[in-house]
């Protein structure tokens, strides 16, 4: 929660993912069906509707993700007084960028089946100058965005959605010499263990191939001083949650998402975070909204969309629905309160947006607070387990619980694993017959109990927290036949009659690989035959055309063999580098060392080395393909609302 407690900085600017979106599409992965139109871009037909989706609207993908055009907007000193002035600190003169000398972090999900918990690896995060020095260098700890809402925007498709990276940076280097920023000596005094935290804030991603915008957002990001004992993921805090649907997402009448909140003692005020919460107009602005006031409501049983009298509730302040928050202080609010609010604020009763509606004083309530306060979130929710790898068969986690804001001791938790399903959201049908891929669609959570949680039934501390372990089994099969591994979801929350509300991604998504060998296959992992590792090396072909076609296609022994040092070089990355293969993330330990194992073999016997493979000195150039027609064009902007399309989804 520490981006929202003092001192911060805001900043604002946009992204570029450049997302691959082959891999969109689980039945790509099936080698026996894939055919080569799966790598081209999505065609429409002559009444500029959809025929076929190929490889949907941008195969050519290179997987990155990077911040453009960011500059610091404001900052707000340790009492939480605006500083908008550079000449009153002259970090308000310099901008947000990437890394120093290094490749631009990856954007990943976390699998085919589950696009809804993309991750970033390998970003960094660097603080610079106006003549472009570095003041600060750091990497963000990957982690995946939450309260993800596809239909903010009044666009369709990816360009409609909106969600929030909340991490901390690490590994920070400051180089302050000669620099005198009050703000950033106090943020690096408050700071523990040498972190930062951070939110991303990310919406507007344009898929429109003829928009020059493409592949970028915008991005709303705000930094301040990481403590020891919070959750670095999201803000466990006062959390506003609406009891009503719009277009699946939770939202209310008007348009109001969930978000999350901080009641700061020390300075009495309430620090709101809208940056993902207000909708947003066709050309990503906050749509123009009634007067609004945050309130507190007197009645903890108050619903939400009910009109309550001037003795229902106490009126804390206005609600700042303007752009020019969103763009000047990253969509963060600051409220002060008086001493009397404070009190009120601190009592058992829920906050709540309301709308003023008539005279004497009457709202209507638009949003508040979880029935009873009730918040409970896992720190870390997107999984992999590995059977081929004792050391990664299991994850710990944290699982926070909270009412009004105050950690919620002594409460049991429970779970619930999820029903088999079939992955109807990540495969679309074509209308026309026979340009659907043929592979059978993959069905998820089975077989059932496959993932082990101990303790079965834990109980928060004192703190509010009980901590989790996830087992995946000894061994496992491949239910899902031509994808490696399982995704299962299992969801959490209090145990009892009064559970929180959660928003509707926010429970644990796991994928457990499978086991390699499987039975019956004959393959020595250390000396491996072409044969043992061309099938994983023709899925990555397939599925990345940016490489296999713009780079080298590795599918191929001649080209593969020749590539040797670098494609072991890759291959052994640890899972944080960007420059990790497969960019998915999706390989298990016993694959990955097959692969290392083989390349290592070819290098021992034909010496191989990186100076005689100078062909990789363009990082991953586009290969020369069509631009799709007009009639793709349009039907790009549209077709894909049809379906659960994905914000910011696959590397």
């Amino acid at each position: 929660m520490s981006y929202l407690q003092f001192p911060r900085l805001a900043f604002s600017g946009q992204f570029q993912s450049d997302v691959s979106t082959v891999n969109n599409d689980p039945r790509h992965y099936d080698n026996a069906t894939f055919e080569p139109r799966f790598q081209e871009y999505q065609q429409a037909g002559a009444d500029g509707r959809t025929k076929t989706y190929n490889g949907w609207w941008h195969p050519t993908g290179t997987a990155i993700m990077r911040f453009a055009n960011c500059q610091v907007t404001s900052l707000r000193g340790p009492s939480g007084i605006l500083v908008t002035n550079p000449a009153q600190d002259p970090l308000l003169s310099c901008s947000v960028g990437n890394a120093i000398g290094k490749p631009s972090g990856k954007m990943v999900d976390l699998d085919p089946d589950w696009q809804l918990a993309s991750s970033i690896y390998g970003l960094a995060v660097s603080l610079l100058k106006p003549d472009g020095t570095p003041l600060m260098t750091a990497d963000y700890q990957s982690n995946p965005f939450r309260d993800l809402w596809f239909s903010r925007a009044q666009s369709q498709g990816d360009s409609a959605a909106s969600a929030i990276f909340q991490s901390v940076l690490i590994n920070i280097q400051w180089h302050l010499d000669g620099f005198d920023s009050p703000l950033l000596a106090r943020l690096i005094e408050l700071s523990e263990q040498d972190r930062l935290s951070i939110r991303l804030s990310t919406y507007g991603y344009s898929t429109d191939y003829s928009d020059p915008g493409f592949g970028y957002g915008t991005v709303l990001g705000a930094i301040g001083p990481a403590y020891l004992g919070q959750p670095r993921s999201f803000i466990l805090g006062r959390r506003f949650m609406p009891t009503t649907q719009q277009h699946n997402d939770l939202a209310s009448q008007n348009g109001i998402g969930c978000f999350s909140s901080w009641l700061d003692q020390d300075t009495a005020s309430l620090q709101v975070d809208l940056s993902n919460a207000l909708p947003l107009d066709s050309r990503y602005q906050v749509v123009a909204l009634p007067s609004l006031q945050y309130a507190v409501l007197h009645n903890e049983w108050t619903a939400q969309d009910a009109e309550i009298g001037p003795d229902d509730y106490t009126a804390i302040a206005g609600v700042d629905t303007s752009q020019a928050l969103q763009d000047q202080q990253a969509g963060i609010q600051s409220v002060p309160l008086t001493e009397e609010q404070l009190r009120l604020a601190n009592q058992p009763l829920p906050l709540a947006i309301v709308q003023p509606v008539g005279v004497e004083g009457r709202a209507v309530v638009c949003v508040r607070e979880a029935l009873l306060g009730n918040e409970v979130r896992a720190e870390d929710f997107a999984i992999r387990l590995d059977p081929n790898n004792p050391d990664r068969n299991h994850q710990h986690t944290h699982i926070y619980a909270a009412r009004y804001g105050q950690p919620l001791a002594g409460a049991a938790l429970a779970f619930w694993a999820g029903a088999p399903m079939l992955d109807y959201s990540d495969t679309p049908a074509d209308k026309t017959q026979g340009t659907t891929p043929r592979a059978l669609l993959p069905v998820n959570n089975v077989p059932n109990a496959a993932i082990r949680i101990s303790p079965a039934e834990p109980i928060t501390d004192q703190a509010g927290r009980a901590t989790v372990t996830l087992h995946g089994p000894e061994s496992f099969g491949t239910p899902r036949e031509y994808m490696d591994g399982q995704l299962f979801t299992i969801t959490y929350n209090l145990a009892g009659s009064d559970p929180a509300l959660q928003q509707p991604f926010d429970n644990f998504a796991v994928v457990v690989f499978s086991s390699f060998p499987q039975p019956g296959q004959d393959i020595d992992l250390d000396n491996p035959r072409w044969e043992d590792v061309q099938p994983i090396l023709q899925q990555y072909a397939n599925l990345y055309p940016v490489m296999s076609q713009g780079l080298f296609d590795f599918s191929k022994q001649a080209v593969a063999d020749a590539s040797a040092f670098i494609m072991r070089f890759v291959f052994d990355k640890p899972i944080e580098d960007p420059d990790q293969m497969p960019v998915t993330r999706d390989l298990s330990a016993s694959k990955r060392r097959m692969l290392i194992n083989y390349f290592q073999n070819v290098i021992d016997r034909t010496g191989k080395t990186f100076d005689r493979q100078r062909m990789y000195g363009k990082r991953c150039p586009l290969r020369q393909s069509a631009p799709p027609s007009e009639a793709d064009i349009a039907a790009t902007r549209g077709s894909l609302s049809t379906s659960k399309s994905r914000k910011g989804n696959d590397a």
